[in-house]
């Protein structure tokens, strides 16, 4: 039995080719490999696996509660062969959020190595990647209906709560099962899928615009 496994993390590449075309992302995940990613991203990439204990302890300071699932007690969340495929050859979807307090993930990010908190522009694009989040652990049997995207810094923090919206997980997924069947060489995957029309339930709860 073969098994490939997609991760909420890359959905932007998934789904849409945000950071590498899903041609080429295909390719890679064929191989079993992960493409390097550059001594310019890495640098981001360190500062953020770096700082996401900055990040949990931001925010037990703002909601005075202790977390779960945190830092080294972080939990990989499974389905395995999410599209219910038939043969030798299954694929699963998987996630390990940053946290978990009651039906709330938490996933930190830092911006701009430390400078400043994202704004709203350039956080969206962690929305793909938290309604995987979602879907999985509530495929799992574990509600979870709500995410706290907290985008901390040394200037600032700013946390939105993102309300689960189930249509766009069945709009990701569409995308999803697209790639996983290119995936296992049936078929050219689409280079630029549809837009996403629907609308989010977001909210501003910590910091400021």
């Amino acid at each position: 039995m073969n098994r490939f496994n997609l991760r909420s993390s890359s959905a932007l590449n998934y789904c849409f080719g945000h950071y590498t075309p899903r041609a080429e992302m295909i390719e890679w995940d064929r191989k079993g490999e992960q493409k390097p990613i550059g001594d310019f991203m890495q640098k981001y990439v360190d500062f953020g696996n770096l700082h996401e204990k900055s990040g949990i302890a931001k925010w037990i300071l703002i909601n005075k509660q202790m977390p779960t699932e945190i830092l080294s007690e972080q939990k990989n969340y499974v389905v395995e062969n999410f599209l219910n495929l038939k043969g030798d050859t299954l694929v699963d979807l998987s996630c390990t959020p940053d946290g978990r307090f009651e039906d709330t993930l938490i996933e930190v990010k830092c911006g701009s190595l430390g400078k400043n908190p994202h704004e709203w522009e350039k956080a969206k694009v962690y929305l793909a990647q938290i309604s995987l989040q979602q879907y999985v652990l509530n495929s799992l049997g574990i509600e979870i209906n709500r995410t706290h995207l907290l985008s901390w810094s040394n200037n600032g923090t700013r946390v939105w709560e993102i309300s689960r919206n189930t249509v766009f997980e069945h709009y990701l997924l569409e995308l999803l099962e697209e790639y996983a069947i290119c995936l296992l060489g049936k078929g050219d995957v689409d280079k630029k899928p549809k837009k996403f029309e629907g609308e989010h339930k977001i909210k501003l709860i910590y910091g400021e615009e």
